[in-house]
C-alpha cells in the first residue's frame, strides 16, 4: 500500500518532541470529549514515546493535530493508539487518518492497530471504520473496560477496536 503525503503546504506532519508538550496537552484539553491526562504525561509521550506519535503543525509552528501511540510491549507488530485530537479549525479535512498513516508508514511492521473507544464517541468511531477501509482490511470490536466493574461507574465503558491484519509499504512519494 502506498502513503499519500499530506498535500496541505501550510501544514507539516513529523513525531512530536517534548517541546510540544504543553501545545499537546491545551489541544487535548480543548478537544472533548478526550481525557485530559497530566502536562507532564505529554511531555513524557513526546519525548520517549515520539515514534510512535504524530503532530501537525501551522506556518506558525502551532499544534493543530495529534495522535499519541505505543507499540504493545507483548507484541511489536501491534501499534496502540492512544488518543487522537485535532483543533477545531483542523476538523474535516482528514488529518487525523494522515497522523495516523504517517506513524504507519514509519513503522512497517506494525501489521494491527488496537485502541479503545467508548459507545457515544461516534468521531473516533468513524476515523477508525475510516482506517479500516483505508487499510483494506478487518476491524473486530469487544468489550474492553466496563463502566461500573472497571470505572465504578466515574467513566463511560471502553470498547476495544483490533483493525487488521495489514501490510504497510514503504514507496517512494
Amino acid at each position: 500500500m502506498s502513503i499519500e503525503v499530506y498535500s496541505d503546504p501550510n501544514i507539516q506532519i513529523k513525531n512530536p518532541s517534548y517541546d510540544y508538550g504543553f501545545q499537546i496537552a491545551e489541544l487535548v484539553k480543548n478537544s472533548p470529549p478526550l481525557d485530559l491526562n497530566s502536562t507532564y504525561h505529554y511531555f513524557i509521550q513526546s519525548h520517549y514515546f515520539a515514534e510512535t506519535c504524530a503532530i501537525a503543525v501551522n506556518q506558525a509552528d502551532k499544534v493543530i493535530g495529534y495522535v499519541s501511540g505505543f507499540n504493545d510491549p507483548r507484541d511489536c507488530k501491534t501499534l496502540f493508539i492512544w488518543q487522537v485530537a485535532i483543533s477545531k479549525e483542523a476538523r474535516g479535512g482528514g488529518l487525523a487518518s494522515k497522523l495516523i498513516h504517517f506513524i504507519l508508514y514509519e513503522h512497517p511492521d506494525v501489521q494491527f492497530i488496537e485502541t479503545t473507544i467508548t459507545k457515544d464517541n461516534t468521531a473516533s468511531i468513524s476515523l477508525f471504520n475510516k482506517i479500516t477501509k483505508e487499510l483494506n482490511t478487518n476491524i473486530v470490536e469487544e468489550p474492553f473496560l466496563d463502566k461500573s466493574k472497571h470505572f465504578l461507574n466515574q467513566h463511560d465503558s471502553e470498547n476495544l477496536f483490533r483493525i487488521g491484519p495489514f501490510k504497510i509499504l514503504k514507496e517512494n512519494p
